[in-house]
């Protein structure tokens, strides 16, 4: 393994938070403070407060706008509470700019409105607040830019625990046995597998906090947050078994729905539930079962990869590793921007860093003056043509066009737009 000496690149980080702090995002600048649960509360009560109120309210059903609270406030209350906070490359949104791309994606449009409305379908707001706050708990510790983390695993599985891709990748953030495997040799050294058991203890430090708690309960939460485990050193391929979905039938048969002794419907509905897909009504509490089952069953485990937490902290220690990874070739290394590197690190998250690695020295060839050292997320993104990933990837067409769109819905998620820049 090529080493990796790019500690550094946290250097380049600005805050994430709102309003703005001096010093660097993840610098520890003080000892956490004790405020009372009235104090925590008033702090952070009128922060964003502006962005709902230009939100026209047709956006929020009531469970949607406890999410976004969430997902708004948790940044300033995990800095306030527990001295842990991001940061964003200046070239990336802030938080209210990636509220707006969950906002008007077309997945929060068509997908998790209807979910979270229709009480048929199970749509349970505790998994997605665990996906939030271990994204956010993730970024910190293994200090890589919140914006990118939080849409790689927007665009992997839009946070659907239950993902599962049509070539087996499974979880948040889209783990397959290969992933895995990487993941395993990279726990091998002390100072990854300390973080990712740090990162495990203070999640459940969070989940477990009496004020998080009190805090939770004013936005409107009733909830019992799960008690995480450290993590397995085995982190298992989980596959659903027949007698799993057989389980699933009876359930569904016991609370009057003929379909659950149809097993092969069963399968076909499964996949469509695991692919993203809103089932029709008459086939909603298929959801609900499903995912109830798989949670209590499969996911509740911390060796399991439908495991929210497990699944975050081995797949963000997948990203920072190419987030850090010291590209070049035989002994000559590339001195590679932040900017690219968010962008490289998204395209061999996906497709590995073998083919990011000869894009590179392809690219090198072709512009032998061109400087990575200056070369912005914008300019990067101009010469991530397919004609060149096609070189480079040496795969099937459809596969270049994936690792580019994959690529570009990242970075559009991540970066500012052009007015903004």
């Amino acid at each position: 393994m090529q080493p990796e000496i790019l500690s550094s690149v946290a250097d380049e980080l600005i805050g994430l938070d709102y309003p703005a702090r001096s010093g660097k995002p993840l610098e520890i600048l003080q000892f956490p403070l004790h405020l009372s649960s009235i104090q925590l509360m008033q702090t952070v009560r009128n922060m964003h407060k502006s962005y709902f109120e230009k939100k026209n309210i047709k956006h929020f059903n009531e469970s949607m706008r406890r999410i976004f609270m969430i997902f708004i406030q948790f940044e300033s209350i995990s800095r306030l509470r527990f001295n842990r906070g991001t940061g964003r490359l200046f070239s990336q949104k802030d938080l209210e700019g990636l509220a707006d791309h969950f906002i008007n994606s077309r997945w929060y449009r068509e997908a998790l409105k209807i979910l979270s409305t229709n009480n048929t379908y199970g749509f349970s707001e505790e998994r997605l607040l665990r996906v939030l706050i271990s994204i956010q708990a993730a970024a910190h510790f293994f200090e890589v830019p919140y914006p990118a983390l939080f849409c790689l695993f927007f665009q992997e599985s839009k946070f659907d625990f239950m993902a599962n891709s049509a070539t087996g990748a499974k979880g948040i953030g889209q783990l397959t046995s290969i992933a895995l495997r990487e993941v395993r040799r990279l726990r091998s050294f002390s100072a990854k597998e300390l973080l990712m058991q740090r990162t495990a203890e203070y999640l459940n430090q969070v989940y477990t906090d009496p004020q998080i708690q009190i805090w939770l309960q004013n936005l409107g939460f009733n909830i019992d947050l799960p008690k995480i485990s450290p993590i397995p050193e085995n982190i298992e391929f989980t596959r659903i078994t027949s007698a799993f979905m057989r389980e699933v039938g009876k359930k569904l048969v016991n609370d009057g729905h003929a379909y659950g002794e149809n097993t092969s419907l069963l399968w076909y509905l499964s996949r469509k539930i695991r692919r993203g897909r809103i089932l029709p009504l008459r086939y909603a509490h298929m959801h609900k079962i499903f995912s109830e089952m798989l949670a209590d069953q499969y996911a509740i485990s911390p060796a399991s990869t439908y495991n929210i937490e497990t699944n975050i902290l081995a797949s963000t220690m997948l990203f920072s590793h190419y987030y850090r990874y010291q590209w070049g070739k035989n002994k000559k290394k590339f001195d590679i921007s932040a900017d690219a590197r968010v962008i490289l690190a998204a395209a061999a998250y996906n497709h590995g860093q073998t083919g990011m690695r000869r894009f590179l020295i392809n690219l090198k060839q072709e512009f032998p003056m061109l400087d990575f050292k200056i070369l912005s997320a914008k300019k990067f993104r101009i010469l991530f043509t397919t004609r060149r990933l096609s070189r480079a990837l040496q795969r099937p067409f459809y596969k270049i066009r994936e690792a580019s769109r994959h690529v570009r819905h990242v970075m559009n998620c991540a970066g500012k737009s052009p007015l903004l820049s």
